[in-house]
Order: C-alpha cells, then sequence, then structure tokens
C-alpha cells in the first residue's frame, strides 16, 4: 500500500485546523462500526459528518480494489500519526510483504477439518497486518471455507489500533462478501488481559462450533501467555480446548 493509494482517504479526513488528523480518523472508525450496530465509540460532530461518509466510501473503494485483507488503515495511521498530536508515540507497523512472507511461513497447508476452528492470535496487533496478512494467505491458498474455519483474535493496548484492526477485518469480509469463522478484537493490556479488557468486536459466521464468550478466562489465560511468550510474533493454537 504506497501514499499515492491512500491520498484520497487522507484528503476526506482533512478538517484543515478544526480537527486534529487522529481525531477525524477516530469519527471515521467510530462510524464505520456505527454501521454494522455497533456502540458509537466517538460521536461524529455534524460539522464532519459530510468529510466522514466521504472518507467511508472511498475507504471501501479502495479495500475492493486490493486484495481481501490488505492493511490499508496501518499505513494511513502512520501517515496520519506523523502529523498530528499522535507522532509522540513512535508506533511503526509491520510492512505488508514481511507480514505476507511471516503469514507464509506460518500458515502452510490447511490442516485437516476435524470441525474445530483453526486459531490464531496476536496480542500486540497494531492495525491488524499480521491477522490480516494471515486471512490473505488462508483465502488465497485455503480457499473461502478454509476462511470460515478460521478464528483471528487481536488486541492491543492503544484504543485507535484495536478499533482499526476490527474494522479492516469487517470490512474486507463485508467488501470482499467473504466469512471468517471467528473474529475477536480486544482492547486492553494483553499482559495483564484481566484488568480492564475491553471487547471491541466479537463475531462468529453461520454454523461455527460452540466458542466460548470474548472475556472468557480461557481466553484471557491464553491471550496472556501469548503475549509473555513472544508479544511481536502470532500465535498459534492458543485457544485450542
Amino acid at each position: 500500500m504506497n501514499t499515492k493509494d491512500l491520498t484520497p482517504l487522507i484528503s476526506a479526513l482533512d478538517d484543515g485546523y478544526r480537527h486534529r488528523p487522529h481525531e477525524m480518523l477516530g469519527f471515521f472508525l467510530s462510524a464505520t462500526m456505527s454501521l454494522w450496530g455497533l456502540p458509537e465509540w466517538q460521536p461524529v460532530p455534524e460539522v464532519v459528518k459530510p468529510a466522514v461518509a466521504e472518507a467511508i466510501e472511498v475507504y471501501a473503494n479502495i479495500v475492493g480494489k486490493h486484495e481481501p485483507f490488505t492493511d490499508v488503515l496501518g499505513p494511513l495511521y502512520m501517515d496520519l500519526a506523523s502529523r498530528g498530536a499522535r507522532q509522540q508515540l513512535g508506533q511503526y507497523f509491520t510492512p505488508w510483504n514481511i507480514a505476507s512472507m511471516m503469514a507464509q511461513m506460518t500458515a502452510g497447508d490447511p490442516p485437516p477439518d476435524d470441525g474445530q476452528l483453526v486459531r490464531v492470535c496476536d496480542p500486540a496487533c497494531g492495525s491488524g497486518v499480521m491477522l490480516l496478512a494471515f486471512a490473505n494467505h488462508v483465502i488465497t491458498h485455503w480457499g473461502e471455507d478454509g476462511l470460515k474455519r478460521l478464528s483471528v483474535t487481536g488486541c492491543d493496548l492503544d484504543t485507535y489500533c484495536a478499533r482499526m484492526m476490527a474494522t479492516q477485518l469487517i470490512a474486507n469480509c463485508n467488501v470482499h462478501q467473504v466469512q471468517i469463522g471467528e473474529v475477536l478484537v480486544l482492547r486492553g493490556n494483553s499482559l495483564m488481559p484481566w484488568q480492564d479488557m475491553e471487547s471491541v468486536i466479537h463475531a462468529t459466521a453461520p454454523n461455527v462450533p460452540k466458542i466460548p464468550p470474548a472475556l472468557a478466562p480461557e481466553r484471557l489465560k491464553a491471550l496472556s501467555a501469548a503475549a509473555q511468550s513472544h508479544p511481536d510474533v502470532m500465535q498459534l493454537d492458543l485457544f485450542a480446548a
């Protein structure tokens, strides 16, 4: 994803001096998730609603023009953060080509279908690039049926990052008309998930096997184990029953 591809979206989120770039991104994420019936995260001021609506349309077009689950919002976030109040955070997301290579090395061939979901977790997900790359590999090499067998769990302490991941996963499913078996996005400290952990989104495809609630103790325990074992690498099968 290059800057040229993002230019229309960056322009749509440019509100001059009324709102800073990261504020416009927050309004965009909140409005997008509200379209899917999720709770409003940040109230969108009337004055920017036309710009936010345009940004949503532009984003959907960008998603539709690229391979399923391409990371769009990660590069956008870094571009906007470099201009605004969040630049001091020093966040840097994994480039798409590196994430794709790691997904290929991690995923391999589809495992035998035993009726259970194939579970993958990123306890420090950022924009979700690692999980997006994994989903891209699955739909490319395992097919749409393989994607329905996939369960992805992502967690990040940053409220923007958690909502970017949720937005990207659900937007790709909607735009490309595909289904992931389970999507769980959490906002909180994966090293101490029992303290103020928030479920941003928990969605399942029809006819998936019975699964525990979003904040079930076994999920939080597995999330903590993933974070402590290696916080920057995807962990497979951590949530297996």
